[in-house]
């Protein structure tokens, strides 16, 4: 699948979440809505180079020489994206962003919470492939780095629970359940209802 269909994917995802948080915002009076809007688009920008940016070291996840195709361009992707910046401002809408950090610094770090995003997509593509391929092993070992980043993926926390399940490790997918249920995923409900329900499958 070509890079930009994923870029596009990640965008829709990311603009999703960001025009949720900002809903939530909207639901106070209006005028207080509008005057942090007005603040926000003349706060000055900030140095920014001190923020945590995630790092990704190669050797943390299970790359390897391979002669299948589909898996080396997953692996070729990852690499590709970690070797960007990245910042994780799930927790921020677009109006926080210019509070925090300024009107101008907007677009440079909206661009670097995309690529987390896609690093995190990127991630769950990749282990759910080696799942279906029967490497549960590596597949174990990209999902539970995605989620230890942070991922909110439905995808790679039901993915991990069939690994968790196939090991006759059902207590660490009630960890899984307590970890989504204890976040503020846009898709925790649903998260949720799928873990729970692959557990009461298995007994």
């Amino acid at each position: 699948m070509p890079v930009i269909f994923i870029c596009f994917i990640v965008f829709i995802l990311w603009f999703r979440v960001k025009s949720k948080q900002a809903g939530k915002l909207s639901n106070n009076p209006r005028e207080e809505f509008l005057k942090r809007e007005q603040e926000a688009n003349f706060t000055r920008k900030k140095d920014i180079s001190g923020l945590n940016y995630i790092t990704v070291s190669e050797n943390a996840l299970p790359f390897s020489e391979t002669d299948d195709e589909d898996e080396a361009w997953l692996q070729n992707n990852v690499k590709n994206i970690i070797s960007r910046k990245m910042l994780n401002l799930s927790g921020m809408t677009n109006t926080d962003i210019k509070l925090e950090y300024g009107h101008a610094n907007l677009d440079i770090l909206s661009e670097y919470d995309q690529n987390f995003s896609m690093f995190l997509t990127s991630l769950d593509r990749w282990g759910s492939y080696l799942y279906e391929k029967g490497d549960k092993k590596r597949s174990m070992q990209i999902l539970e780095y995605a989620i230890d980043s942070g991922s909110d993926i439905t995808g790679t926390f039901t993915t991990l629970a069939r690994i968790y399940i196939d090991n006759s490790q059902p207590e660490k997918v009630q960890f899984l359940i307590d970890k989504a249920q204890n976040s503020d995923f846009f898709m925790k409900d649903t998260i949720v209802s799928k873990l729970v329900r692959l557990i009461q499958d298995f007994t």
